[in-house]
C-alpha cells in the first residue's frame, strides 16, 4: 500500500471579517466581495480567507447574486 503525502494548509489566525465588523456580505458592495475572489474569478476557501462557516455560505450566495446582476465578473480575461 502506497501512502500519499498530504499537504496541510495553515488556517488563518485572523477573526472573521464580517464578525468583526458586525455586518453581512451584500451583493451591492462588489468592492468588499472582490477581496474574497481569486485573480481567476474563483471564490477563495475559508482556510484562505479566515471567514467563519456561517458567513462563508452567505458570501457565496451573495457573490453568485452579484455575478448574476453583473456587479462581479464570472471569469476574468486570461491571456
Amino acid at each position: 500500500m502506497i501512502r500519499r503525502k498530504t499537504i496541510r494548509r495553515l488556517k488563518s489566525t485572523e477573526k472573521c471579517y464580517f464578525c468583526v465588523d458586525k455586518s453581512l456580505p451584500d451583493y451591492k458592495k462588489p468592492e468588499i466581495l472582490g477581496k474574497f475572489i481569486s485573480d481567476r474569478g474563483k471564490i477563495h476557501s475559508r482556510n484562505r480567507t479566515g471567514i467563519c462557516a456561517k458567513h462563508q455560505r452567505k458570501l457565496a450566495t451573495q457573490m453568485k447574486r452579484a455575478r448574476h446582476l453583473a456587479f462581479l465578473p464570472f471569469i476574468t480575461q486570461v491571456q
